[in-house]
């Protein structure tokens, strides 16, 4: 059993290793990272202009058709690069990753930035969250929350859609909307125990998409501050 639990935190490091590296590179812009001017997908489909692919649709549709169908939203492995643009590849071969002109150029266009902030509410109601405030990213639950919180729980995959989420956001004009959506998490997870199996996720990369030193601090010190309070 102690050479279990040894393996078990020789890996619990090797992850949090990785995610440090993997969050910092994020925070520090990629360094070494070059631009292809020629690449234009994600403004294109941000515009209106391009399907995503394979088996979607116009950004608007998604908007207006997706919302609601948790059973699509789940099993569909294509939308997500689309939705939330990286600059990193992923695993759907179709999706372009994003380019920084073309970051900017969606952060100039009013109705393009705006489709960025209603992607992200699609996915928070299918996670069980609604946003009350767009300028403090403060959260509430949804109707459904039950549901979604007990998917969100079991489809460990949605972790790493929130991982692309955050980071997203954080390139296309909204970095101030992550720190209301983790401390959120923490409250449901460490205080009312709905949301427990996100927490070594929010713990290794979703705090660590945060860019501001201060929050990132901030919401470390919260979870030390609960556990040794209440795991004494």
């Amino acid at each position: 059993e102690r050479k279990q639990n040894r393996k078990k935190e020789e890996k619990r490091k090797l992850v949090k290793r990785f995610s440090d590296r993997d969050t910092e590179n994020y925070r520090s812009g990629y360094p070494g990272k070059e631009d292809d001017p020629e690449l234009n997908d994600n403004v294109r489909f941000y515009k209106g202009e391009i399907a995503s692919s394979p088996d979607g649709a116009l950004i608007d549709e998604i908007h207006s058709s997706w919302k609601g169908n948790y059973r699509l939203l789940e099993r569909h492995h294509g939308y997500i690069q689309w939705l939330f643009p990286i600059r990193e590849s992923g695993m759907n071969w179709q999706a372009q990753p994003l380019q920084l002109h073309e970051a900017e150029a969606i952060k100039a266009d009013p109705k393009a930035s705006k489709r960025v902030l209603e992607s992200y509410k699609l996915m928070l109601d299918f996670y069980g969250m609604q946003l009350v405030d767009e300028k403090t990213g403060e959260l509430k639950r949804s109707q459904n929350w039950r549901l979604c919180f007990d998917n969100l729980n079991w489809s460990s995959h949605n972790f790493l859609r929130i991982t692309r989420i955050l980071k997203c956001l954080g390139e296309l004009g909204y970095e101030h909307l992550k720190k209301g959506f983790i401390q959120f998490v923490l409250r449901e997870a460490l205080e009312h125990h709905t949301l427990e199996k996100t927490l070594s996720s929010c713990r290794d990369y979703w705090i660590g998409t945060i860019k501001d030193d201060q929050d990132r601090e901030e919401l470390y010190n919260f979870i030390d501050q609960f556990e040794s309070k209440n795991f004494r």
